[in-house]
């Protein structure tokens, strides 16, 4: 389980005594969690990696199981690589509303927390910064939030183009997601060494047309790779996607030698005592970080309301207000629905108003009869 903690409010007791507190905050560096164990967190600071317990508050905050807060928004930029160069530009999505930065309720991969040394290799956190956004998912056992990275510059999500064919359905999920959290995404096809069909083809062009960069690659071959790493310069990024599509051997290629750094790591700390769970982040030759992710069965929504989903739809987000009832359902023959009138005029494809449907009702399915009172 990903340790939890609870609010961060102004007080002198949020990290102690006031004035112990205040020492140890003067005295903390700041730095990145770039991999969980069960009550361990590993934080790179510059070149040194600690391994790292959090402060008693947090700690009790997570056996308190607190339900976390939905997922931040932020904007992203494209930074400069190593070589002076600028790295390609992901399509940045429109936010529908301005959201100020909040302090996390978990610590995830990816968050920049302030951490007092003990000695060489090991640490304490202290606190956590405010998320610029994170990239969850709903856990449907618990009804809680999973946070797969915070702070993520780009989400690259892996699909083969066959071994195994391509989930659409699941691919629309992500990129719901990732619009609601405004993470600017590159879709990529992996195993382009094997035959795509005709189907797969014309969906790569449909998500192409959509403004969606589509690369197309082969760990094996290792064509597409070069442009992939592209991409990857100078961002925090994560490869995401279902089981088999390449991930792991995406990232053996672009990081040959990941596994051994792994193990240096792991002796250097003692790490090997402790099983990481979750993301895993490694810095990129050229600048940047790249972590991967195990292969994802379900991804459920979190943090995605059912009147804020057509926003998540690049097709429909123009049109998302425009219906004539305030309260419309977008159900078949529903007069005035501005969406079913995008959908019958081709302003958005069969499948993907399928899997807006389904996003919908699972939206519909969260939140709580419009009768309650509010808050109820």
């Amino acid at each position: 389980m990903t340790p939890t903690t609870d609010s961060f409010p102004d007080e002198p007791h949020a990290l102690g005594a006031g004035p112990a507190r205040d020492a140890r905050r003067s005295a903390a560096v700041e730095g990145l969690v770039v991999a969980l164990a069960p009550d361990y967190f590993e934080v790179a600071v510059g070149d040194s990696v600690y391994l790292c317990t959090a402060r008693g508050r947090l700690r009790k905050a997570r056996q308190a199981a607190a339900i976390p807060v939905g997922a931040r928004r932020g904007a992203s930029q494209s930074p400069s690589t190593s070589s002076g160069r600028r790295a390609p530009a992901p399509r940045v999505v429109s936010p529908s509303a301005p959201a100020a930065p909040e302090r996390p309720t978990s610590i995830a991969t990816g968050d920049r927390v302030l951490i007092s040394l003990l000695n060489q290799d090991r640490g304490v956190i202290e606190d956590i910064q405010p998320r610029r956004n994170a990239l969850s998912r709903a856990r449907s056992e618990l009804d809680a939030e999973h946070v797969m990275m915070a702070n993520v510059d780009l989400a690259v999500l892996v699909f083969a183009v066959c071994e195994p064919e391509p989930h659409l359905g699941l691919l629309d999920r992500y990129l719901a997601l990732c619009e609601r959290a405004e993470i600017p995404v590159v879709i990529l096809f992996n195993k382009v060494d094997l035959e795509a069909s005709p189907e797969v083809e014309e969906a790569m062009a449909l998500y192409a047309a959509l403004g969606y960069p589509v690369l197309r690659t082969s760990a094996a071959t290792g064509q597409g790779v070069d442009g992939l790493r592209e991409w990857l310069i100078g961002r925090t990024s994560l490869l995401t996607g279902p089981s088999g599509v390449g991930k792991s051997s995406l990232m053996n290629v672009i990081l040959p030698d990941a596994g051994q750094r792994i193990g240096e790591i792991s002796e250097a700390t003692g790490k090997g005592r402790h099983t990481t769970t979750g993301a895993r982040l490694l810095p990129l030759p050229e600048g940047g970080w790249l972590a991967d992710t195990a292969g994802i069965r379900e991804l459920g929504l979190w943090n995605v309301p059912a009147d804020a989903l057509p926003r998540c739809f690049v097709e429909l987000r123009p049109i998302a207000d425009d219906c004539e009832y305030e309260d419309c359902g977008h159900a078949e023959d529903e007069e005035g629905c501005a969406l079913r009138a995008a959908l019958a005029e081709g302003r958005i494809s069969p499948s993907r108003w399928e899997s807006f449907e389904r996003l919908l009702d699972e939206a519909r399915e969260k939140e709580p009869p419009r009768w309650l009172p509010s808050g109820r």
